[in-house]
């Protein structure tokens, strides 16, 4: 290859690297989510039943259905991982 070409080569993925998706992966044992998961729910029960204005109740449970819906779809049972 040509010197411009693999310099080419490498500013492309330079800037495609900047670009990408980064994903950061958080390890929990199936107990603590479960624990953190309830808390989550009692949260939400506890604003629901509160005297917050109602925009900021509204935010307080969407923030926390968010939560909960990107751990559900994303948590995955790892089996492999060793105990510690």
């Amino acid at each position: 290859m040509k010197p411009v070409q693999v310099l080419l080569i490498l500013v492309a993925f330079l800037i495609l690297s900047f670009t990408a998706d980064k994903y950061i992966v958080v390890k929990f044992k199936e107990e603590q989510i479960n624990y953190h998961w309830q808390n989550l729910s009692t949260i939400k029960q506890i604003v629901n039943g509160s005297s917050l204005p109602h925009n900021q109740a509204l935010f307080i449970l969407q923030s926390v259905d968010s939560l909960q819906k990107d751990i559900q779809s994303t948590a995955v049972i790892d089996s492999t991982t060793s105990k510690k």
